[in-house]
């Protein structure tokens, strides 16, 4: 399924029409051009010119040329960012389908799939994982319970779960789309390392970092043993096991597990990977060094390496030491991923490597103000959202300078906290020809979630929050 593209500048124009002297062949023409071109906005007049034209043609609503029609319209207006339009023509293609007498199950699953994938987009991920569900569901009675045509609705499906809340069903979610791996490749093939990679970053994404390390080393070792100490697939698990020590050093809730969770141990726990274990800070600053370090290497003593992944991983080293406040030893790294970028033609998400890599300042860590999210347990009815604007230069080293606040949201403490916030900051910084260089004008806003004037004056009755009932 193709991901959706952003609304073109000024909204989406669902009110365009299609000449209404088009005959059907003709629209379905100019629709197909369109949208194969990906000009999904111009080919949404033509797909409704197609469908009001089955639907005067069909001897039945349910007819197979309005179902087509239909499913037609709704994926172009998913893929034109019109999940309104989407919503409707994808639930109307479902009740049409079920209501033919004879629904085809592969049509059906799609049209779920795609209600899902619009809800999901929408960041209605309730919505999201029933049609998910019903997706997979008839994805399995029509074409077999471990395929690979599952994968792209699994991985969505566990997505919304994950942004529900809901992670041992979405673990869950994870483990099948490892059984399908296994059954295709087997218990020891190389190949399962990326579909490992996948899991263990969903781990580090939730915070479960110690079953994070087990997945990321357990696909390191299958690399290992499969094609050698200098395979390219140690790559991808190796910066992803730095990646998820990086975040546990930084992640200001891994006070709150150092005492031993058995109901989170057992939730989470894959006994085939071993106990869990206990690591210092040290340990997973030298373990993190030494997997981006050993990545590097392979990716540039590979017989023709790949200027874009010595880019990624060298980039990816200096973010670490930048990280730790290491700029010295940052910069050789930013330049050697600069140098590399240079020399690639392609681009990504329309512009030059160089650029998306060095073409503006990026944001890698900072420490938010303490108490900016002290009421984010309480219901949104209750809460409201101010938000402090600061301005800053981002200097060549990457530390913030000149911090100035833009907007105080009304309240000048919220915008002093803020502004101190600003110091922790660590930033990759800009560069031009190759080197560092100071950037003026960045902006920063920090969210405060706020209790509403009237809750905070005991006007209503709210429900304690856990910190609540703690103090």
């Amino acid at each position: 399924m193709r991901l959706p593209v952003a609304p073109p500048v000024g909204g989406i124009d669902t009110a365009a029409q299609a000449p209404e002297t088009l005959s059907a062949s003709d629209a379905f023409g100019e629709f197909r051009h369109a949208f194969d071109a990906g000009r999904y906005q111009a080919a949404a007049p033509y797909a409704r010119r197609v469908l009001q034209l089955a639907e005067a043609e069909a001897k039945t609503p349910v007819d197979e040329e309005v179902q087509v029609a239909l499913m037609n319209l709704a994926m172009t207006q998913y893929l034109m960012g019109d999940y309104v339009g989407a919503e409707a023509s994808y639930s109307r293609a479902i009740e049409t389908v079920k209501s033919s007498g004879r629904p085809l199950h592969a049509r059906l699953a799609r049209a779920y799939a795609g209600l899902a994938a619009t809800y999901h987009e929408g960041k209605r991920h309730d919505l999201a994982v029933e049609n998910f569900q019903q997706a997979v569901a008839l994805t399995r009675r029509h074409e077999g319970l471990l395929t690979e045509a599952q994968v792209p609705l699994l991985e969505k499906y566990i997505d919304s779960l994950t942004e529900l809340g809901r992670l041992p069903e979405a673990l869950q979610g994870y483990k099948y789309i490892l059984r399908i791996a296994t059954r295709k490749y087997g218990e020891t093939s190389p190949a399962l390392a990326p579909t490992l990679e996948r899991i263990g970053r969903w781990y580090t994404q939730v915070g479960l970092y110690d079953q994070a390390r087990r997945t990321f080393r357990r696909a390191i070792e299958l690399v290992e043993a499969g094609e050698g100490q200098k395979s390219p697939k140690l790559i991808g698990p190796l910066t992803a096991l730095a990646a998820c020590n990086r975040r546990q050093l930084i992640d200001p809730d891994q006070e709150l597990f150092t005492v031993p969770d058995a109901e989170r141990t057992t939730l989470y726990h894959d006994p085939a990977m071993g106990p869990p274990a206990t690591v210092s800070p040290q340990t997973l600053v030298s373990e993190g060094e030494r997997a981006l370090l050993r990545a590097a290497d392979i990716a540039e003593e590979r017989t023709e390496p790949s200027p874009v992944q010595v880019a990624d991983v060298r980039t990816q080293v200096g973010d670490w030491y930048q990280s730790r406040g290491m700029a010295e030893r940052a910069l050789p790294n930013y330049q050697k991923a600069w140098l590399a970028a240079s020399r690639v033609t392609q681009q990504h998400e329309g512009k030059p490597i160089v650029e998306a890599l060095f073409g503006a300042p990026v944001l890698l860590q900072i420490v938010r103000p303490e108490g900016w999210d002290r009421f984010a347990a309480r219901p949104p009815e209750q809460v409201e959202t101010r938000n402090v604007v600061v301005e800053f230069t981002v200097k060549a080293d990457g530390f913030a300078d000149r911090v100035k606040v833009i907007d105080d949201s009304g309240d000048a403490r919220r915008a002093q906290k803020t502004a101190e916030a600003l110091h922790t900051a660590r930033y990759r910084p800009r560069m031009e020809n190759g080197s560092p260089v100071a950037t003026t004008g960045i902006s920063f806003t920090q969210p405060w979630i706020l209790l509403l004037p009237e809750v905070e004056d005991g006007k209503s009755s709210p429900a304690p929050t856990k910190q609540d009932s703690a103090s």
